[in-house]
């Protein structure tokens, strides 16, 4: 089965320090342990994002810059099957997003996950927000510039994305009963980062999987990361995702070449959440 790569931000030129080498030789349950979930994902934290921020699906005009973004920041050739994949799909359903920066501020919007104290309606024609549930830009609104992305695709696996790193599993070709949703890249221009942005990529695809009638059942949400990037790992653990097992000559071009499984299972409290916003 071919797993396309994933991986945020871009991979560190250091080897991770001593206390998570550590944790990783412990093995798994103990890895466990130092990679548990945080339980207040989804609670609004730190500054809120951008006003000249937006997050729509990739479109025609959009995603030969999402290309280039991903050409720059990842060691990892996409061929052209992965790109006309990006826009199959170019309504709020869509598993491929990519954030925009307009040199105007937009007007103020609601996120999801964001002032969860906030008692004021939702929109009330949510069939035309983007997919990060935010009210559409105003027509006049000039198209902004693609300063990063996110692309996953739904798969069906006989078993828990967890087991990837196992050979017997991982080359296994026959479809489950069970879909989980893999993140296939993700990716973001340094001057944006430390803004919430990737986090705000990642919540609109989690509003997607649990809003949407042809994403229902899936069951969790995963992705490869180099073994070597802390940072990655660690920004996914701050988002509910657990961390497995290596996948042993995973990448090609890096060395180490190994790359962790990472994956959050869906919860009630996820599908609540985002079903909040839609209704």
């Amino acid at each position: 089965m071919e797993l396309a790569n994933s991986s945020y931000p871009q991979p560190p030129t250091t080897a991770p320090s001593a206390d998570v080498r550590a944790g990783f030789r412990k093995g798994k349950e103990s890895l466990h342990d130092w990679s548990a979930p945080h339980k207040n994902f989804g609670v609004a934290q730190g500054p809120p994002l951008p006003p000249n921020l937006s997050i729509d699906p990739i479109t025609p005009s959009t995603v030969p810059s999402f290309r280039r973004i991903i050409s720059l920041l990842l060691p990892i050739r996409y061929p052209d099957k992965f790109f006309a994949e990006s826009v199959a799909n170019t309504t709020p359903t869509s598993l491929a997003q990519v954030a925009l920066w307009h040199e105007r501020p937009r007007p103020a919007k609601r996120k999801w996950g964001e002032n969860p104290g906030d008692s004021s309606p939702a929109p009330e024609n949510p069939a035309h927000e983007s997919s990060s549930g935010t009210t559409p830009l105003p027509a006049e609104m000039p198209p902004g510039a693609v300063i990063g992305g996110i692309q996953c695709r739904l798969e069906q696996l006989p078993f828990h994305p967890s087991s990837l790193a196992f050979p017997k599993h991982s080359t296994t070709t026959t479809p489950g009963d069970r879909n989980y949703c893999y993140i296939q890249t993700l990716a973001l221009l340094s001057p944006y980062r430390a803004k919430g942005i990737a986090t705000a990529l990642f919540k609109a695809i989690i509003t997607t999987l649990c809003t949407q009638k042809e994403y229902e059942g899936t069951a969790s949400i995963y992705a490869h990361v180099w073994e070597a990037n802390e940072e990655a790992l660690e920004w996914y653990v701050k988002r509910g995702f657990q961390v497995g097992d290596v996948v042993q000559g995973y990448y090609r071009r890096l060395k180490p070449a190994g790359a962790r499984i990472v994956w959050k299972d869906l919860e009630v409290e996820d599908y609540l959440r985002a079903q909040s916003w839609r209704e």
